[in-house]
Parts: C-alpha cells; structure tokens; sequence
C-alpha cells in the first residue's frame, strides 16, 4: 500500500524537476495532494486567489465607476438647474435694472411736472395777488371818486338852492318892475351850468370806471 502511495507521489513529485524557461529547475512549484482533490500547485492556488480579487476588485471598481456616473449625472442635472436659476436670476436683474431706468424716467418726468406745476401755481398766486392789490386800490379809487361825486352833488344842490333863494328875493324886492329878462337868463344859465357839471362829473366817472375794468 504504501510502494502504491510512492508510486502515485513519484510523478508528480517528478514535475518538480520540469525544466524552467531559463534552463534551471523550477523550484517554487510544489505540489500538494491529498485523497479528494488532484495535485495543485501553489503558484496555481496564488493566481486564482489573485484572480479572484481582480474580479472583486473589477466588481469593486465597476459598481463605483457606475456610482460615479450616477453622481455625474446627478451634478450634471443640479448644474443644469443651478445654470437655469443663474439665467433667471439674470433676467430678472435685467428686468429690475430695466424697471429701476423706466421707475427714475418717471420720476424725473414727475419731478418736472411737479417744478412745472409750482411754478404755474407762484404766478398765479403772484397774478391773485396782483389782481387783489388792483382790485383794492380801484376800491378806494372808486370810494374817492364816489366820494367827489357826493361833494358836487351837494354843491349843485346849495347852488340850485341858493339860485332859487336870489330869485324869489329879486321878485320881492321888485314887485311891480318886474326881474329883468337878461337876470332871469343869467340865474338859469348859472344853474344849467350847474347841472350841466354835475352831469359830466358823472359821465367822467362812469368812463373811468369801464377804463379801469
């Protein structure tokens, strides 16, 4: 049993001395057996545990390189939003910018209409002003004249009334002889004279008055 065992063991122990690329012998493979499994090398058992961790790197990698691109297109997409936010925010600067030009032309317009308004409003306090002052000095003027007319007025009346009061005593101080014609004539053309003034007196002042409206 044990010359069969040693009869199993002798070639794979012959592969030991298989030749090497560089001529020698390669030492580092060593075989291993047991009853289940066939002979393995070590450089074999090595590689498949390297292959292994290459696959699971590889999976390692592909599930981030799969991350990465699924975070690729979610900054892509937040970077197309922000990029949409930033073309908004810039249109609505513009659109401030555009409402602060248009709000400052209305205001300067207002500015103006309101400088125009005032000064249309001191000249018509300046006119009203104006127009009180004249109508206060025609007041007095028209007071005055009133005033003179009064005055002449009275004096026609004392002159009528003194005219008649010479009449009627030139009548009783000449009863029989009579008032000569020419005296007669004379104290009506003294009272017509009179009258005549008064009545231009009042013309007078009626044609100031229009003069003065």
């Amino acid at each position: 049993m044990e010359n069969g065992d040693e009869t199993l063991a002798a070639p794979a122990a012959s592969e030991v001395e298989k030749a090497a690329p560089n001529g020698g012998v390669a030492g580092e493979e060593v075989t291993v057996a047991d009853a289940v499994h066939p002979a393995k090398s070590y450089a074999a058992v090595a590689a498949n545990a390297e292959i292994e961790d290459l696959r699971a790197t590889k999976l390692d990698l592909e599930e981030q390189l799969a991350s990465a691109g699924q975070e690729n297109k979610t900054l892509a997409a937040e970077a197309h939003r922000l990029e949409g936010l930033f073309s908004q925010a810039r249109d609505d600067v513009a659109t401030a910018e555009h409402a602060a030009a248009t709000t400052e032309e209305e205001a300067a317009s207002l500015r103006a209409e309101v400088e125009r308004l005032q000064a249309l409003l001191d000249r018509k306090k300046a006119d009203r002003e104006a127009d009180e002052r004249q109508r206060q000095e025609l007041t007095a003027e028209v007071e005055t004249v009133r005033q003179a007319k009064l005055k002449l007025e009275k004096e026609l009346d004392a002159l009528k009334a003194s005219a008649a009061a010479t009449t009627v005593e030139d009548r009783e101080a000449a009863p029989d002889a009579g008032v000569p014609k020419e005296e007669c004539i004379a104290w009506k053309g003294i009272a017509a004279g009179a009258a005549g003034g008064a009545a231009i007196t009042a013309a007078v002042v009626l044609i100031y008055l229009r003069l003065k409206r």
